[in-house]
């Protein structure tokens, strides 16, 4: 009886834990199902973290939730919080006549924003951009996607060139963020 109960207990829905859950003004991730060892400072975790906040949202205290749970929190936490707007700022989706929406096309803005962000830290906007440009748009809707992309990959470069700017001058004031 006992153990019909615990089981029950744990096939609940609710109770099975997310990826990530925001709460106050701390976002924990759970790292526990990751393949990789959590390490903030390799990209492979920075771009989870950074996907996670463009999910749930800013937050002023990230937890890694592990084993033994790491924490970030001050410029570190607001500079992720900063990337993961730039990271989030792919066009909306649209459908055209045919029922075709702008996400199966291989130049739409949130593909575009996936080469981008597929050189984090480091990004690599210009392949994205040399992409774009050599793509030959089919109706009026393609050229509005494609302005769309354009301005999200210029406003996301111009903000991550500008964080990239505070954070070495925070760095070289404080002598680390």
């Amino acid at each position: 009886m006992m153990i019909d109960s615990i089981l029950s207990v744990m096939n609940r829905k609710g109770d099975i834990p997310t990826d990530a859950e925001l709460s106050e003004d701390v976002l924990s991730i759970n790292c526990r199902k990751c393949s990789k060892v959590p390490d903030f400072r390799s990209p492979n975790c920075l771009r989870c973290m950074i996907h996670h906040i463009s999910l749930r949202g800013n937050a002023e205290r990230i937890r890694l939730r592990t084993s033994k749970d790491i924490e970030l929190f001050g410029p570190a936490a607001e500079a992720l919080c900063e990337l993961a707007v730039f990271y989030g700022s792919a066009a909306p989706i649209h459908k055209n006549k045919d029922g075709r929406s702008c996400s199966e096309c291989a130049n739409s803005c949130s593909k575009l924003m996936e080469i981008a962000w597929s050189g984090f830290p480091d990004p690599n906007f210009d392949s994205a951009r040399g992409r774009l440009m050599s793509f030959r748009p089919t109706d009026s809707r393609c050229n509005i996607c494609i302005q769309k992309t354009y301005r999200a990959l210029d406003q996301a470069e111009f903000g991550i060139n500008n964080l990239k700017k505070r954070i070495s001058v925070e760095s070289a004031r404080t002598g680390g963020i």
